[in-house]
């Protein structure tokens, strides 16, 4: 990844909303930067104001002071009918209209080019056949909006971004709502977006896994501010766990997980390698056991031709299982 010019800057951003006669402010001070070619990932506790500061960067909601500058040009300098042709915008909110088929929503995202009354031009299918190709829903493009998968309805809605042809594609949490392989397969692709058009993506996101392995940079929204780096950057500084963890949760800085805080039983000393030990490890402090190297129970992991044994030794104690499920019902229920 080689990160172009700066697509999206903000200086001293103040935001929030108007309510009646009182302002609320969510957050001040926010001097953030995107480039051309990355993917940014938003993240944050709920109610920190990620919503509030996307609206805000694309002219959905005034800021409350500051500056947005998008692909070198002053948010309150731009018109709004030049708005669409800087940036997209992409809600989880649902759609309204039913009965449409996927082709048409896609063709959407050409109304900044097209003339007044909205006729596609032979570029504009181009524009639509392109994205319908770069997203995979091809196949799907004469279907309605209706009978589709919630995966494929997100993926209409970003080649509708695509279609719309902005260098800035900014997200409201697009993996929402979908399961472990479309949350990857949407973050996959909005990286392929970044890599083959050179666009920068922001997107908001809960999903913690998909942002720290995928993004270029994240943007950590707490209630002090926004820190902004590689993923790595912020592991390293502790900011991602300072944000997250709790006391029933844990964030290992080695490589980007979280895990629940367990009450230790005991120790147990593990002797095995291979794939099969690892995933032993991962059992028993699941179960939790601190692995050490010496300890008066032991479990080693035998792998053979015939499949994985595992022996428990405790003094002149030994027992052997072929599963993980009952080696951990047996240690379970020793130590209770």
């Amino acid at each position: 990844m080689t990160p172009g010019r700066v697509i999206a800057e903000t200086k001293d951003l103040s935001i929030g909303y108007h309510s009646r006669r009182r302002v609320f402010t969510v957050m001040e001070n926010l001097s953030l930067r995107a480039h051309r070619g990355e993917l940014v990932a938003l993240i944050g506790r709920n109610g920190t104001g990620k919503s509030t500061l996307l609206r805000t960067l694309v002219g959905l909601q005034p800021p409350l002071g500051g500056t947005i500058i998008l692909d070198g040009r002053a948010l309150h300098e731009t018109g709004s009918s030049e708005m669409p042709r800087l940036v997209s915008f992409t809600s989880t909110e649902p759609m309204t209209v039913h009965y449409i088929r996927v082709r048409d929503v896609v063709s959407l995202g050409r109304f900044p080019h097209t003339n007044w009354i909205g006729t596609l031009t032979e570029a504009d299918r181009r524009a639509v056949d392109g994205a319908l190709e770069a997203t995979g829903i091809t196949a799907l493009a004469q279907r309605t909006i209706d009978n589709i998968s919630d995966g494929e309805r997100q993926r209409t809605m970003i080649a509708r971004s695509l279609a719309q042809d902005t260098g800035l594609m900014v997200m409201d949490e697009p993996t929402a709502f979908l399961d472990l392989p479309s949350r990857y397969a949407t973050v996959n692709l909005l990286r392929r977006v970044t890599r083959e058009s050179g666009k920068c993506v922001i997107y908001s996101t809960h999903d913690l896994d998909t942002a720290i392995n995928e993004a270029d940079r994240i943007w950590l929204m707490t209630e002090d501010g926004v820190s902004e780096g590689a993923p790595e950057d912020l592991m390293l500084t502790g900011s991602i766990a300072r944000a997250f963890e709790s006391p029933q949760l844990s964030f290992s800085s080695g490589d980007g997980s979280f895990s629940f805080v367990r009450t230790r039983h005991s120790s147990i000393a593990l002797e095995g390698k291979g794939r099969a030990a690892k995933l032993t490890a991962r059992a028993l402090s699941r179960c939790g056991y601190n692995i050490e190297s010496q300890a008066s129970m032991t479990v080693r992991v035998s792998n053979s031709a015939g499949g994985t044994e595992w022996i428990v030794t405790e003094g002149q104690e030994t027992e052997s299982f072929d599963s993980l499920y009952d080696l951990v019902t047996y240690l379970s229920a020793r130590s209770q």
